[in-house]
């Protein structure tokens, strides 16, 4: 069983949002150069080139990158949710958020939190907006794997 730290769930998150929009940047400052340079060298075919195939580039990965964009969005909003719990079980049990542990990066009925030896499962009601914990035992603490 592995047990993610809020470090890790933080860093995690942000990865994959960073690289696509720092592609995309990349895509778009190309186009505008590539375009600057046509309009300025209409006689000159390759800058007109260059455009289409950045023009062509561009909305190839968009296109194809979009979809998994809202899939990470969507991932990215649940890890908050459970960053936003462990904060909230850090401020209860009165405890750094550094020292807690997830079982899950995403909220759900029976995730457990870890804190030092202690193990707690997470019961929420049916919104979401409340959660109860009750104390939590692990048969084999040996299979259990911390990512830091």
């Amino acid at each position: 069983m592995t047990f993610y730290s809020y470090d890790y769930l933080v860093q995690q998150n942000s990865t994959p949002n960073v690289v696509f929009i720092t592609v995309t940047i990349i895509l778009v400052a190309a186009l505008l150069f590539t375009g600057y340079r046509y309009i300025r060298n209409r006689a000159d075919n390759k800058y007109r080139d260059l455009f289409i195939i950045f023009v062509m580039g561009a909305a190839l990965f968009i296109g194809i990158n979009y979809n998994n964009y809202e899939k990470q969005l969507d991932i990215s909003n649940k890890t908050n949710q459970t960053l936003t719990l462990m904060r909230s079980v850090a401020k209860v049990k009165n405890v750094s958020v550094k020292k807690l542990y997830s079982n899950t990066s995403t909220p759900a009925e029976g995730m457990l939190i870890k804190n030092g030896k202690y193990y707690y499962r997470v019961s929420f009601d049916n919104n979401q907006n409340s959660y109860t914990l009750t104390n939590a035992n692990i048969l084999n603490t040996k299979t259990v794997n911390l990512q830091k």
